[in-house]
C-alpha cells in the first residue's frame, strides 16, 4: 500500500467512497480497498466517518443535500422546471448505486421530497395547482426517473447489436426512420423532446392555447 504523503478528511474519504462504489457497485465495496485507495490505514478510515455502516449512512445524507439543492437559476418559472428536471436525471443517472443505497435505507421519499416540492412552487408560479400540478408534476417525474433508468441500464446492461439487419426484415413504409431507428439512442435528446413537449402544455408556454 502506498502512503497517501497528504492527511486524509471525512469529506476525501466520502469522496473515494462514492466514486469507487459508483463505478463497482455496492457489493464490490470493502474497507480495505478504499483505504488501499486512499494510501491509508484502515484504522484511520474507521476514526474518521465510522464503520462501513455509518460510511454508508453518511453517503446517503450527503446525497440527500445534493438533491435538495440541485441548480436552477433560470428567470422564467418553466425554464426552472426544466432545469430541475434534467439536474434530477443527471443525479439520477450519476449516482445508481448510491440511490440503491438509500433505497434500502428507506431513504427514497426524502431524496425525492425536495425536488418535488420546488416543481409545485414553479407550478404555482404558472397558477398551475390542486389536482392539475399534482398530474403535471407526477408526469414530469416520471419522465425524469424512467429516463433515467433507460439510459444507466443501456450503460450497464448486456449489449445489443442495434444494426443486425435481420432485426428489421419485415415492411417498413419509411425506411429513413429504420436507418435513424439502427442508430444508437441519445437518451439525452429523447429526453429533452419529452421534457419540452410536457412543458409546453403549462400555460404561457409558446403552444399553449
Amino acid at each position: 500500500m502506498a502512503r497517501n504523503p497528504d492527511p486524509v478528511t471525512a469529506d476525501s474519504i466520502l469522496d473515494a467512497a462514492a466514486t469507487m462504489i459508483e463505478h463497482d457497485g455496492v457489493d464490490a465495496f470493502t474497507m480495505r480497498g478504499l483505504a488501499d485507495q486512499l494510501g491509508v490505514a484502515v484504522t484511520s478510515i474507521y476514526w474518521h466517518v465510522g464503520g462501513k455502516d455509518k460510511l454508508l449512512d453518511s453517503l446517503v445524507e450527503r446525497l440527500l443535500g445534493d438533491m435538495a439543492a440541485l441548480p436552477a437559476d433560470a428567470d422564467d418559472p418553466a425554464d426552472r422546471i426544466a432545469e430541475l428536471a434534467r439536474a434530477q436525471r443527471r443525479a439520477l443517472i450519476d449516482r445508481q448505486h448510491l440511490l440503491g443505497i438509500a433505497h434500502e435505507r428507506n431513504r427514497t421519499p426524502q431524496l425525492f421530497l425536495p425536488v418535488q416540492q420546488r416543481l409545485a412552487s414553479e407550478l404555482a408560479r404558472l397558477g398551475v395547482i390542486g389536482s392539475e400540478a399534482a398530474l403535471v408534476l407526477r408526469a414530469i417525474e416520471v419522465h425524469v426517473i424512467s429516463s433515467a433508468i433507460m439510459q444507466f441500464s443501456a450503460v450497464r446492461g448486456p449489449k445489443h447489436d442495434e444494426e443486425d439487419p435481420t432485426l428489421w426484415a419485415d415492411d417498413w413504409p419509411d425506411r429513413a426512420l429504420v436507418q435513424a431507428l439502427q442508430a444508437p439512442t441519445d437518451y439525452d435528446a429523447v429526453f429533452d423532446y419529452g421534457l419540452d413537449a410536457l412543458l409546453a402544455t403549462l400555460p404561457g408556454s409558446a403552444t399553449d392555447s
